[in-house]
């Protein structure tokens, strides 16, 4: 087995030695039409120590674990060109170590055939992200750090067509998107697929930024769908940036205000080699019926968030890329994650409402690499 997964990597890495040589000659010919304008690999490795303890409303903490080690995040393989001036292509594919339940195309992020009508159309079909708001969303997980409860549940990587209008200052963008629904988790099989309709809004005013969307989820074949509405604002000035998300779903009219998240990061750059930043969040599901409903059959009516809880975090970190190699980016964090349970018992006179809170305290440190096959070979030919 250890054998086989070997030879296949190695298989692998072969295969795209031989197109990034194909795509270095495609430049050579048609410099206006590059079959390979990308083809890069980028690595994260990380050290993480986890202290987690359990609490509840009735009594202080009650136990105690720590855990830590090396983990590989990702190893992710970018490529992306152009058939003609006007369709082009881009993939990026996840390698899984230990592939388990996934198969490889559960791991493909990004594969999709993008046309270009007019400089103000395009239609685009393939695996890509859902059309949904927000920055935390819409950053390289590889570049997310420490992230929200709802961002680790998303799948957000479906089989989608769009259509995509932006006006020619390239300032805004909005795209009309139908793709399978993130209530499809890994190895769904194609006859319960579900269907998601989003619509998306991105506008650029100098040094404020809003990535807006309106999406309907559709949870199951009896026609009931999650709406849901995210709004991201970012603003940017000269050394410094912080955005603010807004995200609110809902499986019904009674819903409002009772299921929702509230990101925000601020990122201060003292050199433009390092980046030192502040991250938290806010997010809760206090339906009652759904919460009732959970506890008798189990059924999931958000797959974002689990009915009774409560999710907050907070941390602080840095990014440092040296200035003699800036394809390497050394990064540090220390966060806490509480996630508390609220129990489906009355309110008490003395201790308030019952709950059970898990806190994990993190500290990580870690290395990404990022390796531009392309530009590396380009050089050695010129």
């Amino acid at each position: 087995m250890i054998f086989d997964t070997v030879m296949k990597k190695t298989l692998l890495v072969v295969v795209l030695t031989i197109f990034s040589l194909t795509g270095s000659r495609a430049l050579a010919i048609n410099d206006s039409v590059p079959l390979f304008s990308t083809l890069r690999m980028e690595v994260r490795a990380d050290f993480e120590y986890h202290h987690l303890m359990t609490s509840s409303s009735y009594m202080p903490v009650t136990h105690n674990d720590n855990t830590y080690g090396f983990v590989g995040r990702y190893f992710n393989i970018h490529v992306g060109g152009n058939f003609t001036k006007d369709l082009s292509y881009y993939f990026r594919q996840r390698i899984v170590a230990n592939p388990g339940s996934t198969n490889f195309f559960d791991n493909t992020d990004f594969l999709y055939l993008n046309y270009q009508i007019t400089p103000r159309w395009s239609v685009r079909v393939g695996k890509e992200a859902l059309a949904v708001g927000g920055f935390e969303y819409d950053a390289p997980p590889i570049d997310v750090l420490f992230w929200s409860y709802y961002w680790d549940n998303f799948y957000c990587f479906q089989l989608a067509a769009g259509v995509k209008y932006q006006t020619l200052d390239g300032k805004n963008a909005i795209i009309a998107q139908v793709g399978n629904s993130p209530y499809l988790h890994y190895g769904s099989p194609f006859k319960n697929s579900l269907l998601s309709y989003n619509l998306f809004w991105s506008g650029n005013f100098g040094c404020f930024h809003t990535l807006y969307s309106f999406n309907m989820f559709q949870r199951d074949k009896k026609g009931h769908f999650m709406s849901y509405l995210a709004l991201g604002n970012q603003f940017t000035f000269k050394t410094w940036d912080f955005y603010v998300d807004f995200i609110h779903r809902a499986t019904s009219t009674k819903q409002l205000m009772k299921d929702f998240g509230i990101i925000a990061k601020l990122n201060y750059h003292v050199t433009p080699t390092l980046n030192l930043f502040v991250k938290g969040a806010y997010e809760q599901n206090l339906d009652r019926d759904e919460y009732n409903n959970y506890l008798q059959t189990e059924e999931i009516w958000d797959c974002l968030a689990l009915p009774g809880q409560i999710y907050t975090y907070g941390g602080l970190g840095l990014e440092y890329r040296p200035k003699r190699c800036p394809d390497i980016r050394i990064h540090g964090f220390v966060a806490e994650f509480i996630t508390r349970n609220m129990k489906n018992e009355p309110e008490h006179p003395i201790w308030g409402k019952a709950y059970h809170a898990d806190h994990n305290i993190t500290a990580n440190v870690g290395i990404t690499w990022n390796i531009d096959i392309l530009r590396y070979i380009n050089k050695k030919v010129k």
